[in-house]
């Protein structure tokens, strides 16, 4: 539980262009001058989460009747590219809450869960993660859930869940018997059906205190249970949420090419220059491509446009980042490299909520770089 702060202003009164300016402003005065510290740190500062607390913007994707601000999906993109270019592991465990677990809770079937924790959610009184991306995998469910009277009893290994020790709850799922997804609010604290790993050593962003969950008999009453979902059904969502996580793709590009920018300005470099500008007119049309095809999941041709888009942004980070390393020479090489920390973020990205679908996408992009550079240099390109 985040201890309190600033009051955020009153839901009603929701502009979405002063929220973001908010954004902007934390993300310049608190989250960047420390992010390469953060970065390296065991868990990120409290400060960091009660900045954006402060500022109201926990509840940014949370419906207003809710206690929330209700942006809908293009502002809340927008928010999550301005923190991931500042500090991508701020950006990365506050998500979990703000444009993960509130708009999930907001779109489940228990209402009376709903009017009882999203006003605390979308305040901050209480922080939320998520451990759900098992259910993607295929093959036998890592988490198994019955329902036992008036009670879900889950059994298995949550691999992945951030903020473990920030958090106050998360949203769990288990596979039912037949088949079904069952998704669950359950604290994690002090229970001692919930056992965490010590923190995962990860690429980047080992602040996210990032831990698997051996989940031993845990029992959820059933007004915790927020909705059941049918594969078919878990699939859609996936589906329907497969351009979110592309922001965080587009910030870390962003201030890469920044970085670039400015190497450009202090070796008065007409090449970095122009690289530069560039990616940053790179970063614009993937951004528009997201926003033309993010907003309607419903069309036919969004799954394989929604893929692509993804996958570009992916690769465009990891690019982008990748010429900031280059060109910051042999500096780069320190751990605590701006430069570096952006790459290994991108990385990280390449892996955020990847379906095989999105894989193969990202992969077969990467392979077509390739292709173009053996084209452009002038060298026989083999059919076989």
């Amino acid at each position: 539980m985040l201890p309190s702060s600033i009051p955020p202003p009153p839901p009603a009164a929701a502009d979405f262009g002063a929220l973001l300016e908010r954004a902007r402003r934390i993300a310049a005065d608190v989250l960047a001058p420390a992010a390469n510290a953060t970065d390296q740190a065991e868990v990120i500062p409290r400060e960091n989460l009660l900045a954006l607390k402060g500022a109201g913007l926990l509840g940014l994707a949370t419906p207003t009747r809710y206690g929330g601000h209700g942006a809908p999906g293009r502002v809340a993109r927008e928010y999550t590219e301005i923190l991931a270019g500042a500090c991508g592991v701020t950006a990365f465990v506050q998500m979990q809450h703000t444009t993960g677990a509130c708009p999930l809770i907001a779109r489940g079937e228990n209402e009376a869960l709903k009017e009882r924790v999203l006003p605390r959610l979308a305040s901050g009184e209480r922080f939320c993660t998520v451990g759900f991306s098992h259910v993607r995998r295929p093959g036998p469910p890592m988490v198994r859930a019955e329902l036992d009277g008036d009670q879900v009893l889950l059994d298995g290994t949550v691999p992945w869940l951030t903020g473990h020790g920030l958090a106050d709850d998360a949203v769990l799922a288990g596979t039912l018997p037949d088949g079904r997804v069952i998704f669950v609010l359950s604290s994690l604290r002090e229970v001692e059906a919930i056992q965490p790993s010590p923190p995962l050593r990860l690429c980047a962003m080992n602040a996210s205190a990032t831990v698997s969950l051996r989940l031993r008999g845990l029992r959820v009453g059933r007004e915790q249970v927020i909705a059941t979902l049918t594969r078919e059904q878990q699939t859609a969502r996936d589906a329907a949420g497969m351009l979110a996580p592309a922001a965080l793709s587009l910030g870390v590009a962003g201030a890469a090419a920044a970085l670039l920018a400015q190497a450009a300005d202090r070796r008065g470099s007409a090449a970095l220059a122009s690289a530069a500008r560039g990616f940053a007119g790179e970063i614009d049309d993937a951004r528009a491509e997201v926003n033309a095809w993010a907003d309607q999941p419903e069309a036919a041709e969004y799954g394989e446009h929604a893929v692509r888009a993804r996958a570009w942004c992916i690769e465009l980070g990891v690019r982008t980042a990748h010429a900031a390393v280059a060109a910051s020479g042999g500096s780069a090489n320190l751990l605590e490299h701006t430069a570096q920390r952006l790459f290994r973020e991108a990385m990280l990205y390449s892996l955020t909520a990847q379906t095989r679908d999105l894989q193969a996408a990202t992969v077969q992009r990467l392979v077509g770089r390739g292709e173009e550079g053996r084209g452009q240099s002038g060298k026989r390109v083999d059919p076989a």
